[in-house]
């Protein structure tokens, strides 16, 4: 238990470190069409990698995954702006590594909750754990990129 209170607290403290030094918060549009695809058109760089991790998060308003928002595709260890939301899926991760965190101000600040993705890929009615507000902000923390 106490491992996991530590690691949690290693976790947050590396993601917020991060976000204060990235200046740039970008949205990512919903997928439909080829919007999804068009979201990596600005990542040459990660071309050369033989393994570009990714995962797909499905955003909803509503808790019990009501209302979905959208279907985002994000890369680790970044910080994104959503609209505002309440429960989340994490869906086509290699395994579940990492941590998932949701904050109720934009550039993943002010309250955050921090969710550890070996408990799971979904997080249901986040409202109550960021001090009763819409998440309107999201990071996939994780140490392997």
């Amino acid at each position: 238990m106490i491992k996991s209170v530590i690691l949690k607290t290693l976790v947050a403290s590396s993601a917020f470190a991060f976000s204060s030094h990235n200046a740039q918060n970008r949205t990512l549009p919903a997928s439909g069409g080829n919007s999804v695809s068009e979201s990596s058109f600005n990542e040459m760089n990660d071309e050369c990698r033989p393994r570009r991790r990714r995962m797909t998060v499905e955003l909803y308003h509503g808790g019990g995954y009501v209302n979905l928002r959208g279907t985002f595709n994000v890369k680790p260890n970044k910080c994104y702006s959503a609209e505002p939301f309440s429960s989340a899926k994490m869906v086509r991760v290699q395994g579940n590594r990492g941590a998932f965190m949701v904050c109720k101000e934009p550039n993943c600040g002010g309250s955050c909750y921090v969710y550890n993705m070996n408990q799971g890929n979904q997080i249901n009615d986040s409202w109550f754990y960021i001090g009763k507000a819409y998440a309107v902000s999201y990071y996939w923390i994780t140490p392997y990129n």
